[in-house]
């Protein structure tokens, strides 16, 4: 019974998150100009559009400069902090893993509107540093769990051994502990880039015309008009995060010991 009731709990949960999908998505080929069903025919003329309209592809650039900016602030900033936790003491761990992961647990509004009075007073609003920045923040604490993660599953007697034979911190940390935790590095890489990629409501504070990212012009036009370009462009998106978790799994993957 125990089993039925779990299986039947996980294809419910499917359902609730597939079925949107399913009956959304095939309007991106839709032959006519609105969101309806019967469809009017099978085209790839909204593809063609959201490839040649200047608006859509000023959007996806703007995203993916914002994202690998955001991708490498943060991992330096969620990286080197994970790793400078690890040296500290238990209950200090504690306390300074809480003050990292804080942004994941204030609401995106709250952040949205101190990032746009704190960024309008230093210039930085509606600026490329600006968003890339605000996003580094949001972005690091998935860096931080995720290296932190990874460091905890090292052996300590490898980095003792090392420090044995004379090897200084610095040199332990690039050719014995990062080496061994790349995989974490990396996972949390993609998260950080994932994150700011898909990131909306922070990004409705400080965007300009100029910067508008694709989220944020995914939301206008869902706004201003139905039309099956949105479509499209959700179901890129979906493409991209889809690409992106098995990324993530495969380099989780490579972090864990091999069985023999």
């Amino acid at each position: 019974m125990s089993r039925v009731i779990f299986w039947g709990s996980v294809l419910l949960a499917l359902a609730f998150l597939i079925v949107p999908l399913v009956l959304v998505l095939p309007l991106a080929f839709n032959e006519g100009s609105f969101l309806t069903y019967p469809m009017d025919g099978f085209s790839l003329k909204w593809f063609a559009e959201i490839f040649t309209h200047g608006q859509w592809t000023r959007a996806f650039w703007n995203s993916l400069r914002i994202a690998f900016g955001a991708m490498i602030a943060g991992v330096l900033i969620g990286g080197l902090a994970a790793t400078g936790v690890m040296l500290t003491g238990r209950a200090l761990q504690i306390v300074l893993t809480g003050l990292f992961v804080s942004p994941l647990v204030v609401p995106s509004i709250v952040v949205g509107v101190a990032f746009a009075y704190a960024f309008g007073r230093m210039g930085l609003s509606g600026s490329y540093w600006g968003l890339v920045l605000a996003h580094a923040i949001l972005g690091a604490p998935l860096v931080f769990l995720s290296v932190m993660t990874s460091l905890r599953g090292l052996d300590p007697d490898l980095d003792l051994a090392a420090a044995s034979l004379g090897a200084s911190r610095s040199h332990r940390f690039w050719h014995v502990t990062l080496p061994l935790a790349a995989p974490g590095f990396l996972a949390g890489a993609l998260f950080a880039f994932t994150t700011s990629f898909d990131e909306v409501v922070v990004a409705l504070f400080l965007a300009s015309p100029e910067s508008t990212t694709l989220p944020v012009a995914l939301f206008a036009g869902l706004r201003d008009r139905l039309q099956p370009t949105i479509v499209v462009v959700a179901l890129l998106l979906s493409l991209i995060s889809f690409a992106l978790l098995w990324l993530m799994w495969w380099l989780q993957s490579l972090g864990r010991p091999q069985k023999h």
